[in-house]
């Protein structure tokens, strides 16, 4: 595990952070599900490097359907995505289940160049309690030299107490908050004194009030499509512009209800739509509803819904 000081200015954790697809082939594997498209994720991650602006790239996260592949598949995806950005951003990887899995997880991450590791909930840990991801999130953080965010959420819900902890513990980079609890992001800055940045889920559309709480980043999914615009949320949020950073959410809004409707799908699809790879989503059943498809691929009437919305907003 290295020093703490060192890789959290190295890391530097701050900007978006772009949860990125999955891309999938129509063919199957041997398990009867859709075979990963690791050349996909190289070139779609190529094109986010090349996008100017303060990003991070996040693989193998809940829309990349972390849940429905294996740990063969998440170094794999990996590899792709270290490979796409050549040094141009960081590159963060989804890993969890259990402790041991979740080490060897790591251990393959880093050897594939990632920066740094975003520790998925495991249900049976959670159930252990406090003392028992601590224990979980320890384990990582020994065996590896790159930095971990641990991951408060619904089904997570950490307390001040264990994030001010993990603020100690060197290897951490980072803190994920995605429970929908604006106020806890002001009381979490205030408990750990900004030793390390707090990350919020939510997206666009919450990113305003998070970054008004004292959030330095956010998580989205919508910036497969909207990188630059994203970007610009996040920039105008540092800045304290307020002004900018609600009309940024207002114009975010109309793609943010339609994603709603369609769910992750859409994503997919927008990203086919500006020549880069997508495909299907697995569906598989996943332990977080709020990123499971609706569908696995987005019916006709519902891709040409999406390329008018995104048309109008000059994605394309």
């Amino acid at each position: 595990m290295g020093d703490g000081g060192t890789l959290r200015r190295s890391t530097n954790a701050r900007g978006v952070y772009v949860f990125v697809m999955t891309p999938m082939k129509t063919a199957l594997n041997r398990k009867g599900a859709y075979r990963i498209d690791t050349g996909g994720l190289e070139k779609n991650a190529r094109y986010f490097a090349g996008v100017k602006g303060r990003k991070t790239l996040v693989i193998c996260g809940g829309s990349g359907e972390f849940y429905a592949l294996s740990p063969s598949e998440v170094k794999d995806l990996a590899a792709a995505a270290v490979a796409g950005v050549r040094g141009s951003c960081r590159i963060v990887c989804g890993i969890g289940w259990s402790t041991g899995k979740a080490v060897k997880m790591a251990e393959s991450a880093q050897d594939a160049g990632c920066d740094a590791l975003l520790v998925m909930p495991h249900d049976p840990v959670v159930a252990r309690g406090e003392a028992a991801i601590w224990r979980h999130h320890l384990s990582i953080a020994k065996a590896v030299d790159i930095g971990i965010i641990p991951f408060r959420a619904p089904r997570q819900l950490l307390s001040i107490d264990l994030v001010r902890r993990f603020s100690r513990l060197a290897g951490v980079v980072a803190i994920k908050e995605e429970s929908n609890a604006v106020d806890w992001v002001r009381t979490g800055c205030r408990a750990i004194g900004h030793r390390v940045p707090i990350i919020t889920g939510g997206g666009e559309n919450m990113a305003p009030y998070y970054y008004l709480a004292g959030a330095s980043g956010f998580t989205t999914g919508m910036a497969n499509l909207t990188l630059p615009m994203s970007i610009e949320m996040h920039n105008a949020g540092m800045r304290r512009h307020w002004k900018s950073a609600m009309e940024l959410r207002d114009w975010f809004e109309p793609l943010t209800t339609l994603r709603g409707e369609l769910g992750t799908p859409m994503l997919k699809a927008g990203l086919e739509m500006m020549g880069l790879a997508g495909g299907p989503m697995r569906g598989e059943a996943q332990p977080q509803p709020a990123v499971t498809p609706t569908s696995r691929i987005l019916a006709a009437k519902d891709r040409a819904r999406v390329r008018r919305l995104l048309k109008k907003k000059g994605v394309f």
